[in-house]
């Protein structure tokens, strides 16, 4: 992951990305300290489906389930009760 980043950041300029996969991408890139901000959009409706995709997820040989902790850093309401949350990352030493 760090060499694909090394590379986006070499052969386009891109210091800034957004991961936009699902729970084993985003906890693979929060586990490997790549990710420094967590944004959340957390709309007033539920389905309660066990299928639901999870915001983080381990998959057996990729990642473990260290516990990652975050630092709220700003809170945002939108339209129709919806509310914005972002977070720091905090990095692995400060977690111990």
């Amino acid at each position: 992951m760090e060499l694909l980043l090394q590379k986006l950041s070499d052969l386009f300029q891109m210091d800034l990305i957004m991961l936009g996969g699902g729970g084993v991408l985003n906890w693979s890139f929060i586990q490997a300290g790549l990710c420094d901000e967590v944004s959340v959009v957390i709309a007033p409706a539920a389905d309660a489906s066990a299928d639901s995709p999870a915001l983080f997820d381990t998959k057996e040989g990729l990642t473990d389930d260290t516990p990652v902790s975050f630092t709220l850093k700003n809170v945002e309401t939108k339209e129709d009760s919806t509310v914005w949350l972002t977070y720091d990352v905090n990095n692995k030493e400060t977690n111990s």
